[in-house]
């Protein structure tokens, strides 16, 4: 889940990282947030700035490849119109 608010000072675009305890325990919250940091990190530099965006995990990343984590976060960022379309095979 993307949640993003418009933040004129935020240059760069800042993000968040949340994972509730519906997760599971410690280990497995602390897991997806390590995911989703290390998911974000090819795509900050070409995230429009401006933005404090808060990326919460949900129960379905516990059994995603990191493939499948970076394609889904991909498309939440477009779908949000944060990141530009560029279609090179990912």
């Amino acid at each position: 889940m993307l949640i993003a608010y418009p933040d004129a000072d935020a240059e760069p675009t800042l993000f968040g990282v949340a994972a509730g305890r519906s997760l599971g325990k410690a280990v497995k919250r602390n897991r997806a947030k390590r995911l989703l940091r290390s998911a974000v990190q090819p795509y900050l530099s070409s995230v429009t700035p401006g933005w404090e965006i808060v990326l919460i995990a949900r129960r379905p990343i516990l059994e995603a490849s990191y493939h499948q984590i970076q394609i889904a976060l991909k498309e939440l960022l477009q779908r949000a119109h944060l990141l530009p379309r560029i279609d090179n095979g990912h």
